[in-house]
């Protein structure tokens, strides 16, 4: 998926009916759009999209691509802001799909760019760097079966 693309499915009916938008404000809180309609739905998105002052976040996408887990997405224009460090109580991998993101994971750094991944074991801190433009998918790996699958899928993390 590429930042337009992204955007494409940002926009579309599909995901205002089966996926959670959100953003995260300069605080690295996270705030929901609150729609009651298509209409102001999209309204809201642009509106997030052009100001490029936000990260925008969509939960569900699991809907879309079956996953035995969690996929979220997450597109951080340059210097958007993100969550601030924190853990998961489950293990998160991190695939970037279009641009660039530095990931501070226990202390170490990790550039990712398109095509590659990082994972990030449950309880290890960590934080996304927004210094460039990123778009990025974040599985959560309820169980060992599901890392099992993604190695078959993806070779050794």
């Amino acid at each position: 998926m590429t930042f337009d693309e992204f955007f494409d499915f940002l926009m579309s009916e599909e995901c205002f009916n089966d996926c959670s938008v959100s953003f995260i404000n300069n605080r690295g809180e996270q705030q929901y759009i609150e729609h009651d309609d298509l209409f102001a739905y999209k309204g809201k998105v642009v509106d997030l999209w052009f100001s490029g002052d936000d990260t925008i976040k969509v939960e569900g996408y699991e809907r879309i691509q079956p996953y035995d887990g969690t996929i979220h997405i997450f597109y951080a224009p340059t210097n958007a802001p993100s969550f601030p460090v924190h853990t998961d109580p489950i293990d998160i991998y991190i695939e970037c799909l279009d641009g660039r993101k530095i990931m501070e994971i226990d202390d170490q750094y990790v550039m990712i760019e398109k095509g590659t991944k990082v994972f990030i074991p449950a309880d290890t801190p960590h934080v996304a760097l927004n210094s460039e433009k990123a778009l990025t998918l974040s599985y959560g790996i309820n169980d060992t079966n599901t890392f099992s699958n993604l190695r078959k899928d993806y070779g050794n993390l």
